[in-house]
């Protein structure tokens, strides 16, 4: 899968303006929608975050 980086804002913890962001999906509220949008450093720590979870408490079996 093809990831596609442009220029914005970091919604996920740092807040930066102006930085390389990918969108993980719509922020949904009150019959609104935004870009919920991570920067590089931001996402490796959910997806560090998501993998101690799962393989604490969701293992994969074979």
């Amino acid at each position: 899968m093809e990831r596609h980086w442009v220029i914005g804002d970091c919604w996920l913890g740092c807040e930066r303006s102006g930085v390389s962001v990918i969108w993980l999906g719509p922020v949904q509220w009150d019959g609104q929608h935004a870009p919920f949008n991570a920067c590089e450093p931001c996402l490796e720590r959910l997806k560090r975050q998501a993998n101690a979870y799962f393989l604490e408490r969701h293992p994969a079996t074979a």
